[in-house]
């Protein structure tokens, strides 16, 4: 494959992510009385959608017939405990859960027509079209330079960082830094490796955190 393919597979598994998972009942739960009774937060979101995202790329590489079908079953997996959480589908999706299995279901058809009607390639552009506009998620070239701008601003090497956070946020960087999990204050490359991989490995407690957090800020 060439490197011209990879970074259309990888957008296609954004844009599947944001079309089966993401935009979808998950989201109104997340966003409804029902994450919060449910601890569907962020952190949780942050963890699940990339680990989603993982899912999708494999299928969309996978060279087997039925790759996609295999990838439904295995987010809808009830059972299965989410990575860096300790909770599954039927924890986090309850009251919801037959709204996320249709959604996802009927997604999934119709990518799986797409991809027996058009080339491979074709379909991988369709399947990016629905993550237009997440051009800075993680999964996409953006997403490098906004983790390594994050680190830049935690190891204090952002001195606009700092003054916004005195600013705008009225709070000193020392105390910011308190506010941070653990992981942050021991082992820093070590959240930057799993930023740019596997995000979900720092744990949906510590991305709750980074989650919507103005270390990530787009416009520091």
């Amino acid at each position: 494959m060439t490197a011209e393919a990879g970074n259309l597979a990888n957008a296609a598994a954004v844009g599947i992510t944001q079309f089966v998972w993401r935009n979808g009942p998950i989201e109104n739960a997340h966003a409804g009385e029902r994450g919060r009774r449910n601890n569907l937060h962020e952190g949780v979101m942050f963890a699940r959608n990339t680990w989603v995202y993982h899912q999708a790329l494999e299928a969309v590489n996978s060279t087997e017939q039925y790759a996609l079908m295999r990838f439904e079953k295995r987010i809808l997996d009830r059972e299965l405990i989410w990575p860096g959480t300790s909770g599954t589908l039927t924890q986090f999706g309850y009251g919801a859960l037959g709204e996320i299995k249709k959604h996802a279901k009927k997604c999934i058809d119709y990518l799986m027509h797409l991809q027996e009607t058009f080339s491979y390639e074709e379909f991988l552009l369709l399947a990016a079209l629905h993550g237009f506009g997440a051009w800075d998620h993680f999964g996409m070239p953006a997403w490098e330079p906004r983790v390594r701008a994050a680190l830049d601003r935690l190891r204090e090497k952002d001195p606009g960082f700092v003054e916004r956070l005195k600013t705008v946020y009225e709070i000193d960087f020392s105390d910011y830094l308190k506010q941070a999990p653990a992981v942050v204050h021991d082992d820093l490359p070590e959240v930057e490796r799993a930023l740019l991989n596997a995000p979900y490995e720092l744990g949906a407690e510590a991305l709750d955190w980074f989650a919507w957090n103005p270390v990530f800020d787009r416009h520091p």
